[in-house]
């Protein structure tokens, strides 16, 4: 993501270290939603020496700064840079998570600023169901 490092250097209470820096790298790169323990294996191949308690620390520092998002799916915590808003398919068998884009969204954040006077600055969607595959498994199972 572009200016996800740039951000952590221009907040005077955050310096910048080299651990900071690998986590920030493995989110940018990432296709998906990582868990903790995801990004901390990830980092480990690159650093055996990093912690997993670094790594949960300085994701609830990019979290407080508004550089990444935390989404809970069933009960695991997954992370993502702070991108285009988008919503969350949550396959109930598998647990992959597909994203979607829902213009009605922006929509709706606008008319209940102008109805209520009430300024939305997040909005999450999750819809939880089965993913193509898992459709096709289950009714060949109850076949």
């Amino acid at each position: 993501m572009v200016g996800f490092k740039n951000e952590v250097a221009k907040t005077k209470s955050q310096r910048t270290t080299w651990q900071r820096e690998l986590i920030q790298d493995i989110l940018r790169r990432s296709e998906g939603h990582l868990d903790a323990d995801e990004i901390y294996q990830k980092a480990r191949q690159k650093s055996p020496s990093i912690s997993l308690s670094t790594v949960y620390r300085n994701l609830r520092v990019f979290k407080r700064m508004g550089l990444v998002e935390q989404h809970q799916f069933g009960s695991r915590y997954f992370y993502e840079t702070t991108r285009v808003t988008h919503h969350h398919l949550v396959c109930l068998s598998c647990g992959r998570v597909f994203e979607f884009k829902c213009p009605s969204t922006e929509h709706l954040k606008s008319r209940i600023k102008k109805e209520e006077g009430f300024k939305v600055t997040e909005a999450d969607v999750r819809l939880a169901g089965y993913c193509p595959d898992c459709q096709q498994r289950l009714s060949v199972n109850t076949s």
